[in-house]
């Protein structure tokens, strides 16, 4: 019998909250009180609810002073677009939803500071621009940086993120506390299942054709590329609330019958050099990263040393790559399947998923590498995660990530001989 899942209300969530953020060592000065934080959070949360018009409330709020800004105010030196309300606001679910439209949640922030105990008032605009998305979903820093404070995010009615910033402290979605997950990127398993790839990869790569250039390529440099790209899908996918599922099929299923014996698609494109997209922007990037890296005098280029590269050609691979992301988080939209080999080579999308086989129990992994496990009974999920698991159980090369309408994610493999999912939690 599983457990019954009890409801996080505002003030649990403030205490899992301040704990979080005194566990990372975060500014002491930069999160309220107990009862500040569990104000914020219910006020944010009933916005949630609400819909201006048509659309559903969806915006940021930063916990901050004036002062947070200083040198906006000063001289302009900083590198935020700061707005200052002649009047201040108070913060109510009814004034976030009037204003969430002219914050726009990718753009702005909403700036929030306690005037007195037990009065918290919105007395500006902080404009980052919409850089710091693709920061979040693994592209390069180019983002506008925001001060240590305290950032509530509206996803969706009822989903809820507290960051520091950019970074992610806590999530709740429907009065659940999402703190029972895994990163399965930082597990051994995944990057092992897509060995070959990489290894292909950097093989193809060969510096000596590149002039001017004998620097080489870390080993995980590849991996870390692909890993922010799926990264990246699966916010966008979240965000977007719609739901969808990505299936990674062997290295070599495009040669096989395995596509077409698994799936019913909406859409297949066809075998040729253009569903080869991510493979032919990689080996450009590491042509690039090299003749930089060679430049700086290093004698391999990881991922940091990418990340720190300013250059005019690898931003537009860049670019390129997020697009890349909101390709397949636009064909993930599709009802069905987007199928991909382990080479991110495209196959079809819309995949209805064959196969009449019934699968009664799946393990929930407790661990990165499911060294243990606890089994659930499928038919507790959603006809999509039931298909993942039929999928898988009947493949077991095969690798499936299920994101529900509600934001949920799981990875969903077979490992250690047991069918499995992981809770994503990033």
């Amino acid at each position: 019998m599983q457990p019954l899942e009890i409801s996080a209300y505002p003030v649990d969530i403030a205490a899992a909250l301040q704990r979080r953020w005194i566990s990372r060592e975060l500014p002491s000065d930069a999160i309220p009180s107990h009862d500040v934080v569990v104000v914020l959070l219910d006020t944010m949360y009933q916005a949630s609810l609400l819909r201006e018009e048509s659309s559903p409330v969806q915006c940021r709020v930063v916990l901050a002073n004036e002062d947070d800004f200083e040198k906006d105010f000063s001289d302009g030196s900083s590198s935020l677009h700061v707005l200052r309300f002649n009047e201040s606001l108070p913060y109510t679910a009814h004034n976030l939803r009037k204003l969430a439209a002219a914050a726009g949640y990718y753009r702005a922030l909403l700036a929030v500071k306690q005037d007195s105990p037990g009065e918290l008032n919105i007395w500006g605009m902080v404009v980052t621009g919409t850089q710091w998305v693709n920061q979040l979903e693994g592209g390069k820093q180019h983002g506008v940086p925001l001060p240590d404070r305290l950032v509530i995010q509206i996803l969706a009615p009822g989903h809820i993120v507290a960051a520091s910033g950019y970074t992610r402290i806590l999530e709740s979605d429907g009065g659940k506390l999402l703190t029972e997950g895994f990163d399965p990127f930082h597990s051994n398993w995944l990057p092992q299942r897509f060995g070959t790839i990489r290894a292909s990869l950097l093989n193809e790569f060969d510096p000596e054709t590149t002039p001017q250039s004998g620097c080489q390529i870390c080993d995980e440099f590849v991996k870390d590329i692909a890993q922010r790209v799926v990264r990246r899908v699966l916010r966008l996918v979240r965000m977007r609330g719609h739901g969808g599922m990505l299936v990674y099929l062997p290295d070599s299923a495009i040669e096989t019958s395995l596509p077409d014996d698994w799936f019913r698609f909406r859409v297949r494109f066809q075998p040729d050099d253009s569903t080869l997209r991510f493979h032919r922007l990689m080996i450009q990037v590491m042509q690039r990263v090299a003749v930089l890296g060679e430049a700086r005098g290093l004698k391999v280029v990881t991922l940091n040393d990418y990340l720190q590269m300013h250059d005019a050609e690898l931003a537009v691979l860049d670019e390129a790559l997020i697009e890349f992301s909101h390709l397949l988080a636009d064909m993930m939209s599709v009802d069905g399947s987007l199928v991909l080999d382990r080479g991110f080579r495209l196959i079809g999308f819309g995949g209805e998923i064959l196969g009449d086989s019934h699968v009664s129990m799946i393990h929930r992994a407790l661990d990165l590498e499911a060294k243990h496990t606890r089994p659930e009974r499928s038919d507790a999920s959603g006809t999509r995660h039931r298909s993942a698991y039929r999928l898988v159980n009947g493949l077991n090369e095969a690798i499936a990530v299920v994101v529900s309408q509600d934001g949920d994610v799981r990875f969903v493999a077979c490992l250690n001989d047991k069918l499995t999912y992981w809770p994503y939690l990033p």
